[in-house]
């Protein structure tokens, strides 16, 4: 379902905006490699106009969605800005969906590669560091309330399925001790 060309593996697989860019300049002029470039154009973009150069605005978007799952849902805005990012994220276009899982991959693939840092999960200030198998789990549930969590929240999760399969894909290969946190986040809903 989620299938691509070999040759555009690589590019998926390469988290740094800058070394994305390269392959994909590297890759022979199409339909599929113009669709990426839109797709680059969209995530890599200083959408606040704050003239930073390779923002990463999908990843910054999954942090929202994170965020909005604790929100509550004041007079619908909870509902009306998960549509915004939704949007954002292109989750109605069901041309590329192949190309858009992947990509979702690879924003969940990024935001994973910060998980393992020193300060990520600690508690008290940052006095108390988390240790390795905290880390995961904390990862773990951030993954799961930006992509299920919120999706089964508001009643949009066949709008979000894509999304939410590539977070859960991503997810697993991350640490085998995943499947047993997101089954235990799956209970709690």
């Amino acid at each position: 379902m989620y299938a691509i060309s070999e040759k555009f593996k690589n590019y998926y697989s390469v988290i740094e905006p800058k070394q994305r860019l390269e392959i994909l300049n590297s890759l022979p002029i199409g339909e599929d490699s113009s669709f990426l470039r839109v797709l680059y154009d969209e995530r890599y973009s200083d959408h606040t106009n704050k003239k930073r150069d390779n923002i990463d605005w999908w990843l910054w978007r999954a942090i929202c969605l994170n965020m909005l799952c604790g929100k509550m849902n004041l007079f619908g805005s909870r509902r009306r800005e998960l549509n915004t990012i939704c949007a954002e994220l292109r989750m109605n276009d069901f041309k590329h969906v192949a190309f858009l899982y992947h990509e979702y991959r690879n924003v969940a693939r990024r935001y994973l590669s910060t998980c393992k840092s020193a300060g990520y999960a600690s508690r008290f200030m940052g006095l108390s560091p988390a240790n390795d198998n905290q880390k995961v789990v904390k990862a773990c549930s951030d993954i799961w309330y930006m992509s299920k969590g919120i999706a089964l929240l508001d009643g949009v999760y066949d709008k979000m399925k894509t999304w939410c399969d590539a977070l859960y894909d991503e997810l697993i290969d991350f640490d085998p001790i995943c499947i047993d946190e997101y089954k235990k986040l799956e209970g709690t809903n």
